[in-house]
This record gives structure tokens, sequence and C-alpha cells, in this order.
């Protein structure tokens, strides 16, 4: 008999907080590298959005794991089989490319911008892993449903960026710079990783079939089809494409992305343990 994990709330918002954290670096170093001069603060603000997630992402993970010490252990030797111990390493490297990057984006010159970009060019593709690694960890599972929904790293990964660009609008909105091109440029994209998104979760709820339902009927449906389907990508996008013009319409479709992310990884990770 397959033994159930019994994960709480710490491993949904460690899931939750990853996935932005890779998202909104991943926008900052595609700014920060092939965007122009007046994308900077978007690259900036994505490199500082991510840098604290990470490193509450850490504390999750130590706190769940119970005793300290067994966090830095898994650290002293990387263990390609223990799913744990890759998720240790995935915090700590992506950790480190985020003080770089945040650190090196506080000043400006030639050398220090390049520099910066070289690490963002590398850091991206560990945001990338950190953000799809969770939904790739439960589909290797053994359990029920788990195991049968192999698009989880493909969804989760789109809902990292789809979060990760709200967060950065959101942000943006706040400090009063929606008025310049860049907080444009991460709605426009924003609005197409949520069609992505979407497409995966109609693909990946198809594929599933009848072991989709411990999300799509039952306990879980109303928060599967009416929080995260309806209100963390249908209305945001009505509102990114009806009422994008208004700008305090858009900072609610941000944090209604925001929401919808959320909701994706609580019902998947506790759909299987209700």
């Amino acid at each position: 008999m397959l033994k159930t994990p019994h994960w709480e709330m710490m491993i949904v918002w460690y899931f939750f907080l990853g996935g932005i954290a890779g998202g909104a670096y991943f926008t900052a170093a595609i700014a920060d590298i092939f965007g122009e001069p007046g994308d900077k603060r978007v690259a900036r603000i994505g490199y500082f959005i991510a840098l604290p997630l990470v490193a509450a992402c850490g504390l999750l993970l130590i706190a769940d794991l119970g005793v300290p010490t067994r966090f830095l252990n898994m650290m002293r030797v990387f263990k390609f089989w223990d799913p744990m111990s890759i998720g240790a390493w995935a915090v700590g490297v992506f950790g480190l490319f985020t003080f770089a990057s945040a650190a090196l984006s506080l000043s400006s010159s030639p050398q220090r911008d390049r520099l910066r970009r070289g690490v963002s060019l590398v850091g991206m593709f560990f945001g990338f892993f950190l953000a799809s690694y969770t939904g790739v960890l439960l589909s290797s599972s053994a359990l029920p449903f788990w195991s049968d929904a192999r698009l989880m790293g493909a969804l989760f990964l789109a809902s990292g960026a789809s979060t990760g660009m709200a967060a950065i609008s959101l942000i943006l909105f706040l400090t009063g710079s929606s008025a310049a091109a860049g907080w444009r440029k991460v709605k426009r994209a924003d609005r197409y990783s949520m069609i992505v998104e979407l497409v995966l979760l109609a693909v990946f709820i198809g594929l599933l079939g009848s072991a989709a339902r411990p999300i799509t009927s039952g306990h879980f449906a109303p928060l599967f089809w009416g929080g995260l389907v309806g209100v963390g990508l249908l209305v945001p996008l009505v509102i990114d494409f009806v009422g994008h013009r208004v700008k305090v319409l858009s900072a609610v479709a941000a944090v209604l992305v925001l929401a919808g992310g959320f909701l994706l990884r609580y019902v998947v990770v506790m759909s299987i343990q209700s």
C-alpha cells in the first residue's frame, strides 16, 4: 500500500513562492539581456522579487524538515537520487544567482552590466528548474493522480512564469511605474503566458481523464473550476483584453493571477491527501 505524504501548507507555500521566484527572475533576465534601457527597472524589480522569495523557500524547506542540520547535511553532498537533496541544492544555487543579480543591479557601469547579464543568463535556467521541479517531483511519485500527471512540470513552469510576471507588474503599479513601456511589455507577456497555461491545463486534464477526479470533482472542484480556472485565469484574461487601459483593473488582474497560482498548487498537493 502506498504511503501518502502528509504535506501541510508550508510545502504549498514553498511550491508557490518558488514558482514566482523563478518566473520573476526569468522575466528580469530577459528584460536585462534583450530589453531596452527603459526596461532596467523591470529587471531590477524582478531580481529583487526573486531574492527574498528564494530565501523564504529555503526557510520553509528547513522548517518542513524539522531539524535545520538536516538541510545543511543535504547541502554537503549532492544526491541525485534524493528529491529533497535536489530541491535543497536548487534553492541554494538559485539563491546565489538571485543575490548576485540583485547586487549587481544596484549600480550600473559597462563592466558591471555585462557581468550581471552573464550571471542572469545562466541563473535563469536554475529559475526554470526551480519553477518546474516541484511539478516534476510530484509526477515522479507512485501515488495515483500525481503519477499520471506527466505534464505537471510544464504546467507549474507556465504558472511560475505568469505569477512572476504578475508580481513584477503589480510592484510596478504600486511604485508608480505603470506608465512606462516596461510595464506594458510585462502585461502583454503575462497575457500570453496565461493563455499557454490555460492550454496546458486543458491538455493536462484531458490526458488525465478520470484520474483527474481528485481536483475536478468533489471537495476541491469549486477551488479548481471557480478559483483557479475562473478567478485565477479567465477573469484576468478578460480584464487584460477588455480593461487593460484602466491600470487599476490591470493591477487587480495581477492579484487574481497570483491567487490562481496559489490555488493550482494547493489543489494539486492537498487533493491527494484528502
